[in-house]
């Protein structure tokens, strides 16, 4: 069966329930971090990530055009092999929903050339991460998962960003929706590529200052 990363075990009390570990009343509560993946048995070997969603037009697609420009704005497109995939097969061979082409286009992503795919049994062997959006996704690829898959699953902002949090599902909201969901997986995009390709020490991750987002497109001047 394919990996679930991360897995932290169900029976082991979590340290900050610890009567040592316990901070006082006036310290704030610390923040989550993320589980540390598995190091690559190449270390220059292509990283495959594979972006899942239900139906493949709205948020896996939004999730790989992300990933794809901090991939590019790294000059890092050697390093990895980038898909996205649905559980379902209804919406195959179609382009991404207007919407999101619409949200994306507005930070100067295209994402209209993607096509809609099912997920199939050879991704979890061709690609090293299976990235769901959500809670039903993942449970969908471990039903799919073949018994000799290798490839690490888990939810996107999990893997991510250490929140076991769903990306939500915009199809049935508007524009703003898609702006938030794109702005949402801008932010993961560039805190899993320093996870899966970590920044030689004392390098400051890429554009850390705008919070992760997809900084919008620039106006062009009329001549």
């Amino acid at each position: 069966m394919s990996r679930r990363d991360p897995a932290p075990p169900a029976s082991k009390p979590s340290a900050s329930k610890s009567s040592a570990s316990k901070p006082s009343a006036s310290a704030p509560p610390a923040s989550p971090s993320p589980a540390p993946l598995p190091p690559s048995a190449e270390p220059e070997a292509r990283i495959g990530v594979l972006f899942v969603c239900l139906g493949n037009i709205c948020r896996s697609p939004l999730a790989e055009g992300a990933f794809r420009r901090v991939v590019a704005a790294r000059r890092l497109e050697h390093r990895f092999h980038i898909d996205s995939a649905g559980i379902s097969d209804f919406h195959e061979g179609d382009p991404p929903d207007r919407r999101a082409i619409a949200a994306a286009a507005a930070r100067g992503v295209d994402i209209s050339g993607q096509r809609s795919r099912p997920v199939r049994p050879g991704d979890f062997v061709a690609f090293d991460w299976i990235l769901a959006m959500d809670g039903a996704n993942l449970t969908a690829l471990d039903a799919a998962a073949p018994d000799h898959a290798s490839a690490h699953v888990g939810l996107l902002l999990e893997v991510a960003e250490g929140r076991a949090k769903p990306v939500p599902d915009p199809y049935y909201d508007g524009p703003a929706e898609f702006a938030a969901v794109l702005d949402t997986v801008s932010a993961a995009a560039e805190r899993l590529i320093d996870r899966l390709l970590p920044p030689p020490p004392g390098a400051r991750p890429a554009d850390e200052a705008q919070d992760g987002r997809v900084a919008p497109a620039p106006k062009r001047r009329s001549t």
